[in-house]
Parts: C-alpha cells; structure tokens; sequence
C-alpha cells in the first residue's frame, strides 16, 4: 500500500499536509486539511493506488471531502478522482484548458478555474498559477503565506521539469512557465512524483529553469 507522510515532521509551516506517496506510475496524492479536506491530485486510481485506504487511515471520510484539485488532466494524476467521487461529492477544480479533457466525466462536480483564481482550504488561500508546457492547461498552487508551491508536473526537486513532448506540450511554454515561478518566494516545494523539497525550493526551481533553457 502507499506510503504516508506528514509533512510537518519535517517543517513546521507543513503542519496539516500529508503526502501520498504514488505507487508506480502514479501522481503523489497531497491532502491539505482535515474536517474539510483539499486533495491536490488523485493518483491513477488502480488496484496499487486506490485512495480511500489511505484517506481513511487519515481519519478522512466521504463527508470530508470538500475539493479536489487537478494540477493537470493526465491519467496518473486525474483518475482517482473517480474513486473519489464514487463515496463523496466535492467539487473538482480543473485548469480551462485542460477542462475539456475531462468535463464530461466529472459532471456538476466540476469547476473551471483560470490564471490567478483562487481556491479556499482549511488551513490558507491557495493561488492558482497557470503554468503550460507539461501540458496546455497544467497548473500549480500557490500557498503565499506559508511559500508553499504544488508544482505538479512543472519542477520537479534537483532541477528536473515535466516532460514536453505530449499531445499539448511545448518546451518554449514550459521555459516561461518556470520563468514564472522562479520569480515566486518558495520555501516548500511539493511535486506531482519524486521527494518533497522542504528548505531551498527556489534553487530547485532556478536549476529547473537554467536547465529547460538547454532545450529551448
């Protein structure tokens, strides 16, 4: 079963975060809060990753369950959100332009939101921050307050960034997009696969920027 972890033994301004970690060829799973919960990314939703075990173990029910944010509408980190919704009924915040590749799945659930929207949590605002390449409609979260970045398929820790070579991807967006985020203060930075960064994000990200600019 997948690994859980509570990111606040490791930072203090994590305190009310745990990860999920993917098994596989799986998203990380971030639950945010507890009485009403926010869950950043869904997992692929398989036998290996089948999400309300461990929500359980969170002591999260259904009734919970308030949102559920899609950093971007690839299957590794989408489809859990239809387990999800089999037991609950939050609302399922997607990028526009990744909306269409999943609108007709998720119903009434669904909410479009754009560049800047932002998206109340139990524990701090979370600023949405357009960011394509990995894909045309791929986003990341931004917690002002605590620096606090959800960077989903974008950065990745020690320098790494989302592959451009998708359907909707483009290396020339994904280098703006860092370009981007490396002007954000992060302390924090929570990726959609690989380790958490807890001290030095924006080093991570100016890394991921200098070397996405080697392809573009």
């Amino acid at each position: 079963m997948p690994q859980i972890i509570d990111l606040q033994k490791d930072t203090p301004t994590l305190k009310g975060v745990k990860m999920i970690v993917g098994d596989g060829l799986c998203s990380n799973i971030y639950v945010v809060g507890r009485e009403k919960a926010t869950i950043i990314d869904t997992g692929v939703g398989n036998r290996l990753n089948p999400v309300w075990p461990q929500l359980k173990e969170l002591s999260i029910e259904p009734e919970n369950v308030e949102k559920v944010v899609i950093t971007h509408a690839h299957h590794d980190h989408a489809m859990g959100a239809f387990l999800i919704l089999e037991k609950s009924k939050p609302k399922v915040y997607v990028h526009d332009k990744d909306s269409k590749y999943i609108a007709s799945s998720l119903g009434e659930s669904l909410v479009v939101v754009e560049e800047g929207d932002i998206i109340e949590t139990e524990l701090w605002p979370l600023e949405v921050i357009w960011t394509p390449g990995h894909t045309e409609g791929g986003m990341c979260l931004y917690a002002r307050g605590p620096r606090i970045l959800f960077s989903g398929d974008t950065a990745f820790p020690d320098g790494y960034f989302g592959r451009f070579d998708g359907e909707t991807g483009s290396i020339e967006d994904l280098v703006e997009s860092l370009r981007k985020l490396a002007k954000l203060k992060v302390d924090a930075m929570l990726s959609g696969h690989g380790v958490p960064v807890i001290r030095g994000a924006e080093d991570n990200i100016k890394l991921a920027l200098r070397n996405a600019e080697l392809y573009g």
